[in-house]
């Protein structure tokens, strides 16, 4: 007789083949356009509220957004029907972030509507699964993913003090509803479950690449000059250097942890390492695309001192918390770098191109060092 646990695990694998299908990566491009909407955010009010204004409504997305790759691990998108209502998901994560820049007003209604309409969107679709336990497990956390959009939804026609307190208070009704409502019975593809977790932050560096590309715009255009190739080439290896940080064997070495856990500690494996630490990892990105097209707009003068160092400190940090939960790999060299690239940034402060190549350095060595204990066998 197979225990339940292995029928289980088996119908996942079969369902999902361990790949991530196309309809998912088409999915995940609309958070392009978010992380997009979110950089611009956070470069045209530099300061600490305009920070805020442009990370809280991105962490309240990926709450959600996250949650649609776990719901891949039950319900294969092949059918007609669950292929509509992803499409549909899509166009309500555009609009929300579209309306980005206004979900602290009124007139911004839209973001929270179309967030509570993924939620049922997304319940929707857990329960055609023909797994009790996730069934079960999605009408447990969804009225918590409900409360956080109801949450939001008020928070603009309330004192401005007070709606403050309620995006702080959707925040933690999101990221502890696993705890509040049991984070037991959803399904974990490994192979699936990182894979669909490399690409999407393969999708993310994206926007450290068109960074480069909105830095490089001029009110006047001209063609490209030495300064403006220097930029480029400094850029390219800034994003190069976040990619080969995550994308150095780690995948395989996550997946292998997965596989090895029992059924419980794999979801909070998932929710640890995964939902929780990439988002550490989004945002950092975040403030490394500002810092990139802050650093190419102003190559040979003052930049932002803290976008790039903090940006790159945070990523890292993301990245050792996510080794950490999954005992893949060394975190002293990752936490040693981010502090040292904080007051570096803000020493290189004095040019874009001196602050590109400082951060540029601490992601080279943290590269290097992995390549060299990976070559010796002692990561």
């Amino acid at each position: 007789m197979i225990a339940p646990t292995s029928r289980l695990r088996l119908w996942t694998s079969e369902s999902t083949s361990g790949r991530v299908t196309p309809m998912e990566v088409f999915f995940d491009l609309v958070f392009v356009f978010v992380i997009t909407q979110v950089t611009h955010a956070v470069e045209t009010h530099p300061g600490w509220e305009g920070l805020v204004k442009g990370l809280l409504p991105l962490v309240v997305m990926w709450w959600m957004f996250s949650a649609f790759g776990w719901l891949a691990n039950a319900v294969r998108p092949d059918r007609v029907r669950v292929r509509l209502l992803l499409v549909l998901a899509m166009t309500a994560f555009f609009i929300m972030g579209l309306d980005v820049p206004y979900a602290f007003e009124p007139e911004g209604w839209a973001f929270p509507v179309a967030y509570l309409a993924v939620v049922a969107i997304h319940c929707v679709l857990y329960l055609t699964t023909p797994i009790p336990s996730a069934r079960k497990a999605i009408l447990r956390n969804a009225p918590f993913n409900a409360a956080g959009g109801v949450l939001v939804l008020i928070a603009p026609h309330l004192p401005e003090r007070w709606g403050w307190v309620c995006w702080a208070a959707a925040v933690l009704v999101l990221y502890l509803s696993p705890f509040l409502g049991h984070i037991r019975g959803f399904v974990i593809e490994p192979h699936h479950f990182v894979e669909r977790h490399a690409l999407l932050l393969i999708v993310v560096l994206g926007e450290s690449v068109v960074a480069i590309g909105i830095g490089a715009e001029s009110p006047g255009g001209h063609a490209v000059d030495w300064p403006l190739a220097l930029g480029v080439v400094l850029g390219i290896a800034t994003a190069a250097g976040l990619w080969w940080v995550y994308f150095d064997g780690d995948e395989v070495r996550a997946e292998g942890a997965l596989e090895q856990a029992g059924e419980h500690r794999r979801q909070l494996l998932a929710y640890y390492a995964f939902t929780g630490a990439h988002l550490v990892m989004i945002i950092g990105v975040v403030l490394v695309a500002a810092g990139i097209t802050n650093a190419i707009h102003h190559f040979t003068g003052h930049v932002n001192p803290w976008w790039l160092g903090s940006g790159t400190a945070i990523f890292l940090i993301g990245h050792a918390f996510y080794r950490a939960m999954l005992r893949s790999g060394r975190v002293a060299d990752r936490l040693v770098a981010a502090v040292c690239v904080v007051p570096l940034g803000l020493v290189a402060s004095f040019a874009g191109w001196a602050a590109m190549a400082a951060v540029m350095v601490v992601l080279g060595a943290v590269a290097a060092i992995d390549h060299r204990l990976a070559t010796r066998g002692l990561r």
